[in-house]
């Protein structure tokens, strides 16, 4: 079977611990070469993770006709900018969360990516974990019936100062970094944009956000709080409930590699589920899978701006003390 190449952009940490592990155990997908703006390290970056080729800048890993797609685990700020070289230079492409900084960026990066015929996907993994398919299938059918609400955690205590997600110019912070999550599964789950946002934050000497606290409010009614930080270490995950009763997704945005608990109480019946399917592996075999039979994503980079629009309007309410943002697109 063949196999779609991919370059990796940078020699990220994540790239080293998730990406390349969950790619040895994908089907249709290898690892052809990492590129890195310092030679020296890319070298010993391929070294150490079994990497065939490597090169000293990221314009000569595009200009390689052996890549056929790039992973881009670039700070934040820097990806609308690969993402659309990339697309020039005619690779597909998977792109870390945030996919950009602005709901505009992402859709210019979905003009790029459709202009060269190239495929473009924010990497959200956790869609592609098997427990979340269920989750999200059982929520959209009904089976907690009304007045449906959710709430979602994601943090970690980040010790180094010198972080990039620390940088107000890599456009770093705790929404941007790991709250993107659950305003990621919070529209996913209610299948709706918000149509207000209010947010409280803290935030760090440098400038961004290290903690933060979102709530959202819907047309429908419905009502989403979510909290995310940079300074503590809790469970990630979220629960959903409804007239009928509840999902409680422990570890829920890392089901698989972290061996995380769903717990469902559906008219007085719970059960526990677990299953430790790699999700990064899921989310590299579904893009492959799209690149080499020409198959539509199971979402776009339209559907990463509308998750950035959330996000800019919660940021602006945080500077704002709380005031409730319209979302001026509802």
């Amino acid at each position: 079977m063949k196999k779609i190449r991919f370059g990796i952009v940078s020699c990220a940490g994540i790239a080293q611990k998730q990406f390349i592990p969950a790619m040895k155990l994908a089907s249709n997908a290898e690892i052809a070469a990492v590129g890195s703006r310092n030679l020296e390290k890319s070298k010993e970056f391929a070294e150490k993770n079994g990497i065939p080729r490597f090169f000293g800048s990221y314009e000569a890993l595009l200009d390689s006709p052996d890549i056929d797609a790039v992973y881009i685990p670039l700070p934040n700020s820097m990806h609308k900018e690969w993402s659309i070289k990339a697309a020039a230079a005619g690779k597909h492409i998977l792109c870390e969360k945030p996919l950009a900084v602005s709901e505009e960026d992402c859709l210019e990066m979905e003009e790029a990516a459709r202009k060269h015929q190239v495929l473009l996907m924010e990497a959200f993994m956790y869609r592609f974990q098997p427990l979340t398919e269920k989750i999200i299938q059982e929520v959209h059918q009904g089976i907690l019936g009304d007045r449906i609400t959710i709430q979602s955690t994601h943090s970690f205590l980040l010790t180094d100062q010198n972080n990039v997600r620390l940088s107000a110019a890599l456009a770093g912070g705790s929404l941007m970094d790991v709250g993107c999550y659950c305003v990621n599964v919070t529209r996913t789950l209610f299948q709706e944009e918000p149509e207000a946002v209010s947010a409280i934050a803290h935030f760090h000497p440098h400038g961004v956000d290290d903690q933060m606290n979102v709530m959202a409010r819907f047309k429908s009614g419905r009502s989403a709080v979510m909290s995310c930080g940079l300074v503590s270490n809790y469970p990630s995950g979220y629960l959903i409930s409804g007239t009928r009763g509840f999902i409680r997704a422990e570890y829920g945005f890392h089901l698989g590699v972290n061996h995380g608990i769903v717990t469902r109480k559906i008219d007085g019946i719970e059960t526990k589920l677990q299953d430790e399917t790699n999700e990064y592996t899921r989310m590299i075999e579904h893009f492959s899978d799209c690149v080499l039979f020409q198959k539509p994503l199971r979402y776009d980079a339209v559907e990463a701006s509308r998750n950035m629009a959330f996000i800019c309007a919660a940021l602006e309410s945080a500077k704002k003390n709380g005031a409730w943002v319209n979302l001026s697109n509802q």
